[in-house]
């Protein structure tokens, strides 16, 4: 396969998944042409979808209907085009007051840090902090429209009954000071996607925080956030 067909089957991926992202429906090739400049046919991207669908990184929900990224879909858009930056938060912002009262050591108020980043990011929020582990901005997965299907209910309602079994295995799978979890290998449920970091407080010893969403969730953003978290936690 030529190496511009190649590229342009990648790009085309990731205009799929950011797509599928903002909107939450499936991304059909008419869709990609119009807001995309591919330099092909509508024809030709929809031959590519279907590529793309025999790898296994696109399926198609319903015979009429545009494509969706899979697992494997988004598993290779983070590796492939989500990059290292980090985010940059405004000073002012309440999750910057939240990460100054940890870095000052003017106490460790880990919800206030987690409640912080579930209004910055939109998503859910998980701690584990020593031997307390906890859950915050449950509303914000509760709006999303994959909740109206019943299993990411169904998911969380399990996560929050057996949140401290869950998060010892996520420390015991955890072995680095970042992941991007998605599918099967979430420990959280793999109707999810989490983005997680960790780092060594002086007094509670490892701490752990990561966000949780749909496996539709914002990867560039999430990732994003946690990767400025581990930088200003870890050199605080």
């Amino acid at each position: 396969m030529p190496a511009s067909t190649e590229d342009r089957k990648k790009k085309l991926l990731r205009a799929v998944v950011r797509e599928y992202i903002v909107t939450a429906e499936p991304v059909g090739s008419e869709t990609v042409a119009e807001k995309y400049d591919f330099g092909v046919s509508s024809a030709t991207i929809r031959n590519d979808m279907a590529d793309l669908e025999e790898l296994g990184l696109l399926e198609q929900p319903h015979a009429s209907a545009g494509r969706v990224p899979t697992v494997r879909g988004y598993r290779f858009y983070v590796d492939e085009f989500v990059g290292d930056d980090s985010a940059r938060v405004n000073a002012g912002n309440p999750l910057t007051a939240a990460i100054d009262e940890i870095r000052l050591d003017r106490g460790h108020d880990l919800k206030s840090l987690a409640r912080a980043l579930a209004a910055q990011t939109g998503e859910t929020v998980v701690v584990s902090d020593g031997d307390e582990a906890f859950v915050t901005g449950i509303s914000n997965l509760s709006a999303k429209p994959e909740f109206k299907e019943g299993q990411l209910m169904i998911e969380m309602l399990r996560l929050v009954d057996n949140l401290d079994e869950v998060v010892r295995d996520v420390e015991r799978r955890f072995a680095q000071d970042f992941a991007v979890f998605i599918g099967e290998d979430n420990p959280f449920g793999e109707v999810f996607s989490s983005v997680l970091t960790r780092w060594q407080h002086p007094r509670s010893g490892q701490t752990v925080i990561g966000i949780l969403g749909p496996q539709r969730m914002d990867y560039d953003a999430n990732v994003a956030m946690i990767r400025y978290l581990h930088e200003v936690l870890r050199n605080r």
